[in-house]
């Protein structure tokens, strides 16, 4: 548990980073919703999301990560907000044919955000679901996780970047399958304008997943990933390509082994 405490110490420190959209089931910043501006009403602002990875491993399991989803602000009070995110990811490889979907994995995450009024800082209560699947493979278990907890996302500007930090704190109320307790990590995603046109954009994040040692007889689960890449503006949204680097803790639902891997990819994001 030390350990756990240790890489949750650095995550509140360095901010350790991720982009906002979605990549993983144990991704802290997959799970958070975007800052909006107080516009009091019902159904106040929505952004989605589309966007494919190519993975490179030594598995024939993975060779595409596609993610469609988005969040929406279903009532804004002005200082508190109720929000809905969704995401349905989608792990292709090419084990029974060329273009072999093999996981189907849907999060759902309900918060209420308070903005605190400290430089655009929101602090969120969190129910945060995951159900994984295996397509045309035998399952005849559940494979999910339920986690209440906290998140705390916050803008800075520093020598010419747009930043957005966020924490997230997640204790595990229901599970089944998998051995998790309970979740922390750190997220930064980082902007800057090089030409109005096109930004550079840099992210990276630290995930650190707590697990009961009586079910698998492993330690606590560590996953990462940092990102380079560029950001094209639209008129109704953004296109982003770029090349990253990511441990995914449990890759695999069923072998429930950490993986490593290289990916190349798009997404395209509205504003």
């Amino acid at each position: 548990m030390s350990r756990l405490v240790a890489v949750a110490v650095l995550c509140l420190s360095a901010g350790v980073a991720s982009p906002t959209t979605a990549t993983a089931q144990t991704s802290s910043a997959a799970s958070t919703a975007a800052q909006t501006p107080p516009l009091p009403g019902f159904l106040t602002s929505y952004r989605f999301h589309l966007n494919a990875l190519h993975l490179g491993s030594d598995s024939d399991s993975f060779v595409w990560d596609t993610d469609f989803g988005g969040d929406l602000d279903v009532f804004d009070l002005h200082y508190f907000r109720g929000n809905v995110l969704v995401n349905l990811e989608s792990i292709v490889g090419q084990q029974i044919r060329a273009i072999d979907p093999n996981q189907g994995n849907y999060t759902v995450d309900l918060s209420t955000w308070w903005r605190t009024g400290m430089s655009g800082a929101e602090l969120g209560a969190t129910f945060h679901h995951v159900s994984r699947h295996l397509s045309d493979r035998d399952k005849d278990f559940a494979i999910a996780w339920n986690m209440v907890g906290l998140q705390f996302t916050s803008p800075l500007a520093l020598a010419g970047w747009d930043l957005d930090v966020g924490y997230r704190l997640l204790k595990t109320v229901q599970r089944s399958f998998v051995d998790y307790t309970g979740e922390m990590g750190g997220s930064i995603q980082a902007s800057r304008s090089m030409h109005r046109r096109v930004s550079l954009i840099v992210g990276g994040e630290l995930t650190a997943v707590a697990v009961s040692a009586a079910d698998r007889g492993r330690d606590n689960q560590f996953g990462s990933r940092i990102e380079i890449g560029a950001r094209f503006p639209g008129r109704a949204g953004f296109g982003e390509i770029f090349l990253s680097r990511e441990r995914r803790i449990d890759a695999n639902p069923v072998d429930a082994e950490p993986t490593t891997f290289t990916m190349a990819g798009f997404r395209f994001l509205s504003k």
